[in-house]
């Protein structure tokens, strides 16, 4: 699905190429927007695609796995692929919360699950931080040649990030299974789905390398004649296939709603990370732009914590009603999110 947007993408930059060569300049608040509207749509079929794979598990019905994927490894990316064409990597990537919105408005009615007080206020918390980041993120575009590219990628601010986000991925599996509820396992499964889908500077240094051969000025170097262009392919792939994997399993323990919500806003926080270390939008920014698009990271990360924190209050409500007849031996309670040490019985 990957080679089938790329080429989506080559066909519609050359049209947008032309338009900025005749007027540079005159499209850059048009071509926000018009990525903006591109990513709602990509948005809302992939929500559609996650509640199928949802259904699936659920139902049975296993017709529902490859139309679930139809639309979010195919059509999702097509029009994400094509937003990038358009606006900057920050905000294509923040447009994703609407995936929580469509989420929320849809399955109440289509899978049932309920939508309690700290499911909406979690939701709304990573909106409004979804909101910020597009707000404060960079709107400006900047063409780089293969090189260019490569050298972002191997600054130590980037290696750096490649550090911390291979040590949270592996705290996220550690404390999955360490987890003894199969809806909290799910739970950090989406976070770890999340982080690897947020990382999509790959995906725009390959779309802006095909963005170049369609410019009227010739490219320096093809994008089809250096192998980094491949490798950031397959990277891509990877991420965005890999995540899609991960989420489908999470959520055959737990539910839709709160498995995207965790995953679009770790998504986001990766997305904009990223997005201002490894591609170098952050030396565009103002300070008050980065105090902004933190504020807006702190939002996320707050409505991520009483999901968490909801779904722990809700484990516990339930736990009584599973647990056999107490016969006047000791009860254990309910493992905490954050996992034990199984081995000596001690909270890690």
């Amino acid at each position: 699905s990957l080679s089938l947007s790329l080429s989506h993408s080559l066909t519609h930059s050359l049209t947008h190429s032309l338009t900025r060569s005749l007027d540079p300049g005159a499209m850059t608040l048009a071509d926000t927007l018009t990525g903006i509207s591109l990513d709602a749509v990509a948005t809302l079929t992939g929500a559609v695609g996650k509640m199928m794979l949802r259904h699936a598990a659920v139902s049975g019905n296993l017709w529902f796995y490859p139309f679930g994927l139809f639309f979010t490894a195919f059509i999702d990316p097509i029009f994400d692929v094509a937003a990038y064409s358009f606006a900057a990597g920050s905000v294509v990537t923040a447009c994703a919360g609407l995936v929580i919105v469509w989420t929320v408005l849809f399955a109440p009615c289509f899978l049932g699950e309920p939508v309690t007080r700290s499911r909406a206020v979690a939701a709304l918390l990573i909106v409004i931080g979804t909101a910020g980041t597009g707000a404060f993120g960079t709107h400006t575009e900047v063409d780089r040649t293969v090189d260019e590219y490569i050298t972002l990628f191997t600054r130590p601010e980037a290696c750096s990030y490649y550090l911390f986000l291979a040590a949270t991925i592996a705290l996220l599996v550690r404390l999955s299974n360490r987890c003894d509820d199969a809806r909290l396992r799910g739970f950090y499964l989406s976070a770890v789905a999340g982080l690897m889908a947020g990382n999509t500077f790959t995906t725009k240094a390959a779309v802006e390398m095909l963005d170049c051969i369609a410019e009227t000025t010739p490219c320096s170097q093809s994008a089809f004649t250096t192998s980094w262009f491949y490798v950031l392919c397959l990277c891509s792939l990877l991420s965005s296939g890999g995540s899609l994997l991960l989420l489908g399993y999470a959520e055959r323990s737990t539910e839709a709603l709160p498995a995207i919500t965790v995953f679009e806003g770790f998504l986001i926080i990766s997305g904009s990370i990223s997005g201002n270390l490894v591609l170098d939008e952050a030396r565009r920014q103002s300070p008050q732009a980065l105090a902004g698009a933190l504020g807006s990271m702190l939002s996320i990360l707050l409505g991520l914590t009483v999901m968490l924190k909801g779904e722990w209050d809700q484990l516990r409500r339930d736990e009584p009603s599973k647990s056999p007849p107490h016969t006047g031996g000791p009860t254990s309670a309910p493992s905490p999110p954050w996992g034990t040490d199984r081995s000596a019985g001690t909270m890690v």
